[in-house]
């Protein structure tokens, strides 16, 4: 029996995602097809979009938003961008798919190899987890261990090997000996086994780690900057260091930058911090909104993804749409040198700056973090910085979420959850920063 229409945030119409999301449930389980799209992550139900052009979003009821969520952040051109969409229209007259390679496939990989500072070779999948996932075993096969250091905080994707220290399951455990209980049914604990939780920002903990235990770790895989909690940055020299200690102790370092790179800069967080990981991983920003993931590495790894060697494989890898599409989507980056980071990064900064001046002024417990092109996020806590997995639990999920919908009414699109972050495109202007930053007040005062 169907249940009486609730509104998504009150005064707001959503009866068509009210509608879509009871006939979801019959057939979905959680009336989605991903545990980041249902409820509880957004409560009652989740709203469903039907179209986004630029910076705006509209809902199955017509409702139109500024939208700072972009996918999950895969849209840094925003919707619809008319040279994506002429590219991906071109190719779907020619086919999408022939399992087998293309031309246009090659001139991507050309192209990533010339602005990734690590890539000496580059593998192209279909979304980030592959890509983590794939780099986690080239690590294991290249170095013949079978541990893997991961850090509280991070998400690398829901596959059984990383399925620790995020997603609201608290730390247990001392720094160097933390109870890896797993984030999902279904995990064996001899895949655990093979993962060691250290916290994020504390060096002293990876390099005492490393000097008792480096025989049998593989790798080490982090995020440049925590974005699956927010926004959390890495501590001065933190990033150099954990690279340097992995060459110290012939261990592989993975930089995942799903969701960093192409974001930071044209060249990622590699280029932004300056790094040169053994192998990093890429999708969000790659496809701007098309599927496709990557890995790039040095020679000496890559070299041995091949028949016999290292298992590296999948039908829908580099099909002709999405290439083309991330080709189109990385040209538009590139043009005049990366020019349009400068306006990705007014923009970014612009919200940032602007949602913590609206903090100030309201006297609310909270603060925001952010770095500029990838984005930032407000948290509602009496922290004054938040620099791991820890701190974040000091946050108000419950505010949060009011926040989330009274901004909503408003037409600003924010995620409901703090752990997520707001993301910024190209599309994205001054006066819809104006006007997102201006709706935060008028909440924050009405939360006060």
């Amino acid at each position: 029996m169907a249940r009486d229409y609730v509104s998504y945030a009150e005064g707001l119409n959503t009866k068509k995602s009210w509608s879509l999301y009871e006939r979801a449930s019959k057939v979905m389980p959680g009336g989605a097809s991903s545990h980041g799209q249902c409820y509880p992550v957004f409560d009652p139900y989740p709203l469903t979009f039907e179209k986004g052009r630029g910076s705006h979003i509209w809902d199955a009821d017509g409702n139109e938003y500024i939208d700072f969520i972009l996918s999950m952040g895969p849209c840094i051109l925003g919707h619809c961008h008319p040279t994506l969409m002429k590219a991906a229209a071109d190719q779907l007259k020619k086919g999408t798919a022939f399992a087998v390679l293309n031309e246009n496939e090659v001139k991507l990989a050309e192209l990533v190899c010339k602005i990734v500072p690590n890539a000496e070779m580059v593998r192209f999948s279909n979304s980030g987890a592959e890509a983590t996932m794939s780099a986690i075993r080239f690590a294991r096969a290249y170095t013949g261990k079978t541990k893997i250091i991961k850090f509280e905080g991070a998400y690398h994707g829901a596959y059984d090997q990383v399925m620790v220290g995020f997603g609201g399951v608290q730390p247990v455990g001392p720094a160097m000996a933390r109870v890896n209980t797993p984030v999902s049914w279904g995990v064996p604990e001899e895949v655990l086994s093979t993962v060691i939780q250290l916290p994020w920002n504390d060096l002293s903990v990876v390099e005492k780690t490393l000097k008792r235990r480096s025989h049998e770790i593989a790798a080490i895989i982090t995020e440049p900057v925590l974005m699956n909690i927010g926004t959390v940055l890495p501590e001065e020299g933190y990033l150099n260091g954990l690279q340097e200690l992995c060459h110290k102790y012939d261990v592989v370092f993975i930089l995942d930058e799903v969701i960093s790179g192409f974001r930071l800069a044209l060249g990622g967080a590699q280029e932004y911090f300056n790094l040169r990981p053994d192998l990093a991983t890429y999708a969000k920003a790659l496809g701007a909104g098309f599927p496709i993931s990557a890995i790039t590495g040095k020679r000496e790894i890559m070299e041995n993804v091949v028949p016999g060697k290292m298992m590296h494989s999948g039908t829908y890898n580099a099909n002709p749409l999405v290439v083309t599409a991330a080709l189109a989507s990385l040209t538009e980056l590139s043009r005049n040198n990366g020019a349009i980071y400068k306006h990705l990064n007014k923009i970014g900064t612009m919200l940032m700056e602007g949602l913590q001046d609206a903090v100030d002024e309201t006297k609310t417990k909270g603060m925001v973090q952010g770095i500029g092109s990838g984005g930032c996020q407000l948290y509602f806590t009496d922290r004054k910085k938040i620099s791991n997995y820890k701190d974040f639990f000091s946050t108000d999920s419950t505010k949060y979420m009011k926040f989330h919908k009274q901004l909503l009414k408003r037409g600003v699109y924010f995620h409901p959850q703090q752990y997520e972050h707001l993301f910024v495109c190209t599309a994205h202007t001054e006066k819809d920063v104006d006007t997102a930053v201006s709706s935060a007040r008028e909440v924050l005062k009405q939360l006060a």
